[in-house]
């Protein structure tokens, strides 16, 4: 669930699929089978289908049921590689946001760009939503996620988080924290039925309400 402006290094089970192609033959089809695989499980997520079996993704990706298990563990390795395919998407979404410009600009930049990417993510990030009871590897996925998140926002609004100190910063941290990460997202879009362009706007209207109140109008 990652909204980062920094990279973050993939840890946990299989290896990550990486954008280039090995030279080797064999090793690039074993590349493009997982890559695949992959990309095949975020598609079906997209549709709605947030826990398809293992033959439904070998269908989808175009590769016989064994390639799957050859490829991946579980059905568990496989999610958590199709999380960490999303954060390579955010990191291509992310760009830059200069911490020196005016608020107001730093503030309809940064809920633009994290609404884009959120919305972007919802899929894959329902069903790691449904298997992170069960997995400790999309949990820890999830907090180092969100400290990433969190950091980033600092870096953003450091000037104004600067001019604050002890309950007062912590409080708008996590305020804006709070509101800038998918489960709030998610809350707009389905619980509220908003639609993107809604929600994007409640999202930079609270964000700059909050500051407002901590005296950054």
């Amino acid at each position: 669930m990652s909204t980062m402006q920094h990279a973050e290094q993939p840890g946990g089970h299989g290896n990550l699929v990486s954008e280039s192609e090995p030279a080797d033959g064999r090793a690039a089809r074993s590349h493009r089978s997982r890559r695949a695989i992959v990309d095949a499980m975020r598609a079906l997520h997209a549709e709605g289908d947030l826990r398809p079996t293992a033959p439904r993704v070998a269908e989808r990706a175009g590769v016989s049921l064994r390639t799957v298990w050859q490829q991946f563990a579980d059905m568990e390795t496989l999610l958590v590689e199709a999380n960490r395919r999303d954060d390579e998407i955010v990191r291509s979404l992310m760009e830059r946001i200069d911490p020196d410009q005016p608020l107001a600009v730093r503030i309809a930049l940064f809920t633009g760009q994290r609404a884009r990417i959120l919305e972007q993510m919802t899929p894959t990030w329902r069903a790691a939503r449904l298997s992170e009871p069960f997995s400790q590897e999309l949990t820890r996925h999830k907090a180092r996620t969100l400290g990433i998140a969190k950091r980033d926002l600092e870096t953003v609004f450091a000037a104004e988080l600067t001019e604050l100190a002890g309950t007062k910063r912590q409080q708008l941290l996590d305020g804006l924290h709070a509101i800038s990460i998918w489960s709030f997202w998610e809350s707009l879009r389905t619980e509220l039925n908003l639609d993107q362009g809604q929600a994007g706007e409640l999202l930079r209207a609270t964000f700059t309400a909050l500051l407002a109140e901590a005296g950054f109008a």
